[in-house]
């Protein structure tokens, strides 16, 4: 089955970064007007690299990968990002880069190191595309970014491997503090030393939540997309801001409700069944992985109070929270 990437939002913010017509770029990437008001919105590794294109043609600049990488080390937070701020060094980020980046891209990372110097290659996994200038122009000062922000330094690459001819690129030549080298592959280079230093952001608490829903994604984006895998993702990225309801996961989808029920019903699944597992599933994990109290993980799941939450786990389980994680037993690693 086909890998589909999640761009809507992609899109739209890099329109806004950039003060782009997202129409334009929609029609450069050779999709329907509608595409962002459709429910459908999954995209394959090639239309992935024809968005980007589009985008970098419409913008026209010459620091357009500078501006919207820039834009992007700060925010929005994906899963790649966050599970390598909540490592203990840099190195030990990027192998978690390289775990998680097909979670939002058809791209591949490896991360490697010597005595001297420590790599961050990457690739793509579509037969038949490659990394464009302005695409490894926009990875490398992303990386680098999220390097200097994580370790509070301003960190200047050993060396940078590209594999295209950067034109045009003096303000990112100057962000980055070194020339780079046409080597035929795309690689950022630290000294070992600089790898190896600590994160300001590194959290194991947080890291221990993180990384299951993280690893629950990468494994459905492998095997592909049903509305069920859609939803429960939705469910897990949205429950502590309070995204419990079929108007506000369909609208975070971009579907219809009806659309949104429809689908559900023909996997044999429902919001509510979903909201309940989810739910069920994340509270056991939160009660016996992690350090978190009662009312923050009944904030954590979208609950209004805590008793409500009770009542919720006890329908659950049959037991309340508090014996349930007594039960589980010490299991903080």
């Amino acid at each position: 089955m086909t890998t589909r990437y999640r761009m809507a939002d992609s899109l739209t913010q890099a329109c806004i970064f950039l003060d782009l017509d997202p129409a334009r770029v929609l029609r450069a990437s050779g999709l329907p007007a509608d595409w962002l008001e459709q429910g459908q919105n999954d995209v394959d590794g090639k239309t992935v690299f024809r968005i980007w294109s589009a985008i970098a043609a419409e913008a026209d600049r010459a620091d357009t990968a500078l501006e919207l990488a820039m834009a992007y080390a700060h925010g929005p937070f994906v899963p790649p990002v966050l599970a390598f701020s909540c490592a203990d060094t840099v190195f030990v980020g990027w192998e978690r880069l390289a775990v998680f980046k097909p979670i939002i891209a058809p791209m591949e990372m490896k991360a490697d190191r010597d005595d001297k110097a420590a790599m961050l290659e990457l690739s793509v996994s579509v037969p038949g595309e490659r990394i464009d200038s302005c695409m490894e122009q926009f990875e490398m000062v992303y990386l680098t970014e999220l390097v200097r922000t994580h370790t509070g330094r301003k960190i200047t690459p050993l060396d940078i491997e590209t594999q295209n001819d950067w034109k045009d690129a003096t303000k990112i030549v100057d962000f980055l503090g070194v020339t780079p080298k046409r080597t035929g592959r795309t690689r950022l280079i630290l000294r070992s030393e600089d790898a190896d230093l600590p994160l300001i952001s590194r959290s194991k608490a947080l890291w221990d939540t993180l990384e299951p829903q993280f690893t629950r994604q990468l494994q459905e984006q492998s095997n592909g997309t049903t509305m069920v895998s859609r939803v429960r993702r939705v469910l897990v990225d949205g429950l502590p801001g309070g995204c419990t309801t079929a108007d506000q996961i369909a609208k975070r989808l971009n579907v219809s409700k009806r659309s949104l029920q429809r689908r559900l019903t023909e996997e044999g699944s429902s919001v509510q069944m979903l909201l309940n597992e989810v739910r069920s599933e994340m509270s056991e994990h939160y009660l016996r992985d992690s350090d978190l109290s009662v009312p923050e993980i009944s904030h954590l799941l979208g609950f209004r109070d805590t008793s409500s939450f009770f009542r919720a786990f006890h329908g659950w389980t049959g037991t309340t929270p508090g014996s349930f994680r007594t039960d589980a037993g010490p299991n903080l690693h």
